[in-house]
């Protein structure tokens, strides 16, 4: 892993050069990028992880460092930029923080549904008694098969459309910001391709529902 320390020759290097380097998979301007803009992006997505566990996975709180993870994720969301489509250093740190965040949560949201197999697979007897912390195993059911779908559909979507979407649905930027990250020409352009994009979810999930 690389080690977030300051560096004077590579942080004087601009923006778009690194930038146009990494996307070519430059080893030297991905470890620069890492450097210069991991602190940032980790106390973004350190937060947000935070407020959302707290309030709505207060049972795994205890067992969950989001500083061991953020920086690995980092790293593999840098190789692979996606849709990024921004100039500016303050755009670029906003959409690695929603990757990064999105992509944590999504290896979160995988755990426990692994957890609720396996405790469907114990006796009675030996499981615990988390019926205050987790939701009823008949609903958590539902919303698993309809989180699969939702994730289906969006996967039918190109990247920077699964970003906007997502960014969107869980009030992690404003158009303004997504315009700027992921090159859309103005703040209304974006939130016209949002709504356009909205209603082709909304019919593909109800042709699966």
């Amino acid at each position: 892993m690389f080690r977030a320390t300051l560096d004077p020759v590579s942080d004087r290097i601009p923006f778009s050069v690194l930038l146009e380097g990494a996307r070519r998979a430059d080893p030297e301007s991905l470890d620069a990028l890492a450097r210069r803009f991991y602190p940032a992006v980790q106390r973004l997505v350190h937060h947000r992880l935070a407020t959302d566990m707290r309030q709505h996975r207060p049972w795994i709180c205890a067992r969950f460092s989001t500083g061991d993870v953020v920086q690995s994720v980092f790293e593999g969301v840098l190789r692979d930029l996606g849709a990024f489509a921004g100039e500016t250093e303050e755009a670029f740190v906003g959409y690695l923080a929603i990757v990064v965040r999105n992509r944590i949560l999504d290896a979160v949201r995988f755990h426990e549904a692994a957890q609720r197999d396996g405790r469907r697979a114990s006796s009675i007897t030996q499981r615990l008694d988390v019926a205050s912390a987790e939701p009823d195993p008949v609903d958590a059911a539902i919303s698993e098969e309809r989180l699969a779908q939702l994730v289906a559909a969006l996967g039918e979507f190109e990247p920077r459309v699964q970003h906007l979407l997502r960014a969107r649905s869980e009030g992690l930027a404003s158009f303004r910001e997504l315009a700027a990250q992921l090159g859309y020409g103005s703040e209304s352009a974006a939130r016209r391709a949002c709504f356009a994009a909205q209603a082709k979810l909304a019919l593909r999930l109800a042709g699966d529902g």
